[in-house]
């Protein structure tokens, strides 16, 4: 299990270059991450982030968009790119021996962009259209549907995508403007994994950065305050559903708290797998969903966490009753010792079946980058989930479990009885 210490170089420009030798595998993966994301926009913009990381792959000042995409099939692996709330990310995983490849591919797609006027009309139609597949999308509606709610006054809760109108308004300029202020060394973090020299590899990544103009990213001051949680029920009917989608949201730590691990541990007692209390409660025992669940989600400077099911809409209330009545138990009760052990180890072994991934290693080392300054190694990180107490896990549900902050979203039929706030919270 044991993996080499991450080497962590700063260069001139500020550019932090990460690299994970992985002396057993055959491959590489590399990654750029820019600090640049969803909760980073201003509100009549929202989706910028988002449009660009689409738009860098339409052109650079070397290679057309079938350049671009003939130069990803040659390398027989993966080339991606994603927008967070926090940061974007483009990736690639190849063979070793074409590293050299991949590091110039991804380093012309982010630093050497061209896109025209024509490509930003082409892209905004596509994004107009991945927009509607997400609405489309009950279930992914019911999430961003109470995101938005939950954290409506705080960038953090717009959408990634942005909203029709807000795409509608973007312009080129507005592109431009965000990408010299983003797209800066100071601001970015290269990360390898795999088959790879460290030395060679930084000597690679400074050679293209030589020539980058060193300068600061331009900060928000949006993004700097803490998002404040509300108590919503947000119920969206629609026709021709057979189940109704609902998301239940509660005010969670931060990812860069002390309280994380417990809070990672909490997640997956209440709903991170089949043996969690509301898989068991709800399906096995009462046979109400198909499906039950629940996810943490955590930024820098907050958090929420999730519980998502979909029923038919006779059993809606049955299921939000239920829901409600184990984090109640959770609350006033804590966690067994031996939920804690089995938890402890699903998320350890989570950990370490990762390491033997280039991509999750270099995945892994640039959140750790971008969101502590600093690598933990393996060994590191599996002690502090270990350390955790019962007692600790106890005193993060007392903190997440609110009906302060509790938020609830439906898509579909809700009911001849309409949902309150204060119905929901009072079960708590």
């Amino acid at each position: 299990m044991t993996a080499a210490r991450v080497s962590r170089t700063v260069l001139e420009g500020g550019l932090t270059v990460l690299v994970d030798p992985m002396a057993d595998v055959r491959s590489v993966s590399l990654g750029f991450f820019v600090r640049a994301g969803s909760g980073d926009e201003p509100p009549a913009r929202q989706g910028l982030s988002h449009f660009l990381e689409h738009l860098l792959f339409k052109r650079t000042k070397r290679r057309s968009n079938a350049e671009i995409a003939r130069a990803i099939d040659r390398l027989g692996g993966d080339v991606d790119a994603f927008t967070t709330k926090e940061y974007t990310g483009f990736y690639g995983r190849t063979l070793d021996a074409r590293f050299p490849e991949a590091l110039d591919l991804l380093a012309d797609v982010v630093l050497a962009p061209a896109f025209t006027a024509a490509d930003v009309e082409v892209e905004r139609g596509v994004i107009l259209e991945e927009i509607g597949e997400a609405n489309d999308n009950p279930e992914d509606l019911a999430h961003e549907n109470l995101v938005r709610a939950f954290w409506k006054s705080h960038p953090l809760g717009a959408p990634i995508l942005g909203t029709a109108e807000t795409v509608a308004a973007i312009r080129k300029r507005d592109l431009e403007r965000y990408y010299a202020s983003r797209y800066v060394p100071d601001n970015m973090i290269v990360a390898v994994a795999g088959r790879v020299r460290p030395a060679e590899a930084i000597r690679a990544v400074e050679g293209l950065f030589r020539r980058r103009p060193s300068r600061k990213r331009t900060k928000l001051a949006a993004a700097e305050r803490r998002p404040r949680p509300h108590s919503e029920v947000v119920i969206r009917p629609r026709r021709g559903l057979e189940q109704a989608h609902v998301c239940i949201g509660l005010a969670a730590s931060p990812h860069t708290s002390a309280r994380r691990h417990a809070a990672a541990l909490l997640d997956v007692v209440l709903g991170g797998g089949m043996s969690s209390r509301l898989f068991q409660e709800v399906r096995e025992r009462r046979g109400l969903v198909y499906t039950i669940g629940s996810a943490l989600s955590s930024y820098r400077l907050g958090g929420y966490e999730a519980i998502s099911a979909a029923c038919a809409p006779k059993n809606l209330r049955r299921v939000l009753d239920v829901t409600l009545r184990e984090l109640s138990k959770l609350k006033r009760g804590g966690v067994t010792q031996r939920e804690l052990a089995r938890a402890k180890e699903n998320l350890t072994g989570n950990m370490v079946l990762a390491l033997e991934s280039t991509i999750s290693r270099m995945s892994a080392a640039a959140r750790q980058e971008l969101y502590f300054g600093r690598t933990e190694t393996p060994e590191e990180q599996i002690a502090k989930v270990e350390a955790v107490t019962a007692d600790e896990v106890a005193e993060e549900a007392a903190r997440v479990v609110d009906g302060k902050t509790l938020s609830v979203s439906v898509v579909g039929d809700a009911g001849p009885r309409a949902l309150t706030a204060a119905d929901l919270a009072g079960a708590l």
